[in-house]
């Protein structure tokens, strides 16, 4: 691969940046979900850390990705936010080129070919590592890569076959985020920057060592790394107790939009009644109303105030671990994962619970925001709530069944009226559930399903954890290390925590349901589902979209449950710029924002 000449500066020269101009004005606060701040700053991000704060409300701030997804309310990419220009295809289809956009990083180099090469490198040599990947796919499906020296604003990738262009954009450019060569690619904060990444082992070191400092947290502000930025804003203040974030302009922003704000703070809260008594309290621009608070919307539009709720472009489901050596077994017999989905009342939950602000989700696409992609059959629930479907199920495989107590069962084997493999005899239908704290309506959706469970002999223990934690509990298995093997139901989707398809904007299940894959918490693995999966890389049409996700609705590699509004929104009347509509990849524009009348 090409290598620019060496970049020796000095390791603390990158802090040195111009002075914020006095024609900034005013500090906007925006509160981040309950239990959720930053914690992982470098964006090769893994499982364990990634999240929607880190992801899109503090690195996209900082470091622009080659292809922004959100535009107008649509999950649609944005060339006019994007580092690169539209791609073109060659090569029968396999080669795709992409021309930048000329950026510069905050110490005055430009954003270059070297830049996308230094990423490509370190994902290459650290792809196990990494949130998105899947075996076989991006980048293994990459076969050869040039980054001319004579055009340094041009890169071109070629790929192991033709694939659905919308996908080739979509879900595999969309994961390149360019990173500075010329400030980040060292081994060490005493040694001089290089080319290490144009080896295996070096890009290797270089990982390590970038890992390494984005876990020193303390640091976020001081650190001479993380002050080298494309994007419009600049980390200038973080405390790693509370998770209190403070972004400052980047006045050497080369994009659109330059800030017009003094200052940006993302507020942490441990609860979300936390985060309502300071938005009545009138300390926050931009906050949310909980699903328990609702009544209280017209409070805020009579002080003028903007109440939207902000659908987020994803699914909410339950986990459940295949992997787990207890539960696994049961969880891999789909009439257990039937009777189980028969037992969540989503008309219920939505009603009672969550006053409207979630809806029902009935397979892998949601039904909001609108999208070609939903099928007709996945707009219909398969699997309505029925305590007496639950339990005939159960009864007819085998099982003693036991409302109010613990099912055992009673008829172990591998017939069609047996309990199933794996499963022996006085094994009992009881398990452990780990879901998001600091939401007061999922707390009560968490006991909800207890009681429910509890009506066909399905014994439900629940244990509420922060988010932080749980993302990096519920995980997939390491069986070398033993790490995500244990845990055996988790529901990470708590309002504010719904998982998106971003960085793989086009919901082909790839990086969440093929055999392998790192966002594969379960441990999932079914021959017939990553056949469908492969289709939707290959095919353009909605065909082969239609039959996969008709195939997974029906199959429940997960169980579905109601889906949230990320948040309903409360935002000051005094907050102007591109505030509303609100982006469903969960970006949100603070340079677009001043304070006005």
């Amino acid at each position: 691969m090409f290598a620019l000449p060496l970049a020796m500066a000095a390791y603390g020269a990158a802090m040195t940046l111009p002075r914020t101009p006095a024609a900034y004005h005013g500090t906007v606060t925006f509160a981040l979900p309950p239990g959720q701040a930053l914690t992982y700053i470098f964006p090769l991000q893994t499982a364990a850390v990634i999240s929607n704060v880190n992801y899109f409300q503090v690195d996209a701030l900082l470091y622009r990705p080659l292809y922004w997804f959100g535009a107008g309310g649509k999950p649609t990419v944005n060339y006019a936010q994007s580092v690169g220009r539209a791609p073109s295809f060659s090569n029968g289809g396999r080669t795709v080129t992409v021309n930048l956009n000329h950026y510069k990083w905050s110490d005055g180099t430009p954003v270059t070919n070297r830049d996308v090469q230094f990423w490509m490198d370190l994902l290459v040599a650290n792809k196990t590592q990494w949130a998105s990947y899947v075996p076989g796919g991006f980048p293994d499906n990459v076969v050869a890569m040039r980054f001319p020296a004579s055009h340094p604003y041009q890169f071109s990738l070629t790929f192991n076959r033709k694939y659905n262009p919308t996908w080739v954009l979509s879900n595999q450019l969309s994961q390149i985020i360019p990173i500075p060569h010329q400030a980040w690619d060292r081994e060490s904060t005493s040694g001089a920057v290089g080319n290490y990444d144009t080896s295996h082992a070096g890009a290797v070191r270089v990982y390590r060592f970038l890992n390494a400092q984005s876990e020193l947290t303390t640091k976020y502000a001081t650190n001479p790394l993380w002050a080298v930025v494309d994007g419009p804003w600049r980390l200038t203040g973080f405390d790693p107790a509370t998770g209190f974030t403070t972004f400052e302009p980047n006045p050497s922003y080369s994009g659109p939009d330059k800030p017009r704000l003094a200052k940006f703070e993302e507020v942490p809260f441990t609860s979300d009644t936390a985060e309502f008594n300071a938005l009545r309290a009138g300390s926050l621009d931009y906050g949310y109303i909980p699903a328990q608070d609702l009544a209280q919307r017209t409070y805020f539009e009579r002080k003028g105030y903007r109440v939207s709720p902000w659908p987020a472009w994803g699914f909410n489901s339950i986990y459940l671990n295949y992997t787990n050596k207890h539960v696994g077994p049961l969880f891999k017999q789909l009439y257990i994962r039937q009777a189980l989905q028969r037992l969540i009342d989503q008309p219920a939950l939505i009603s009672h619970i969550y006053h409207g602000t979630a809806y029902p989700q009935y397979g892998w696409i949601p039904i909001i925001p609108a999208s070609p992609y939903i099928s007709p059959q996945e707009r219909r629930n398969p699997y309505p709530f029925s305590v007496r479907a639950s339990r005939t199920l159960l009864a007819s495989h085998g099982w003693s069944v036991r409302p109010n107590r613990v099912d055992v069962c009673t008829r172990p084997g591998t017939t069609p009226a047996d309990c199933g493999a794996g499963i022996a005899a006085g094994t009992r239908l009881q398990f452990t559930m780990q879901y998001t704290s600091g939401s007061t309506p999922f707390t009560a959706q968490a006991e909800t399903l207890k009681s429910d469970w509890s009506l066909a002999g399905v014994a439900l223990a629940l244990k509420p954890v922060p988010v932080s934690t749980l993302f990096s509990v519920v995980v997939p298995c390491d069986p070398q290390t033993n790490t995500g093997c244990q845990w055996q139901i988790g529901d990470i989707g708590a309002p504010g925590s719904t998982a998106t398809f971003s960085p793989g904007y086009l919901p082909t299940g790839d990086i969440w349901l093929e055999t392998g894959a790192s966002f594969n918490f379960s441990g999932y693995s079914n021959r017939t589902m990553d056949a469908l999966i492969r289709a939707t890389t290959l095919d353009s049409g909605l065909a082969a979209f239609y039959k996969f996700e008709n195939y997974a609705q029906l199959q429940l590699p997960e169980l579905w449950q109601p889906n949230f509004y990320y948040q309903i929104s409360v935002i000051a009347k005094t907050l102007r710029g591109d505030v509303l509509p609100q982006d469903p990849n969960l970006n949100i524009y603070p340079q677009t924002w001043y304070l006005g009348q």
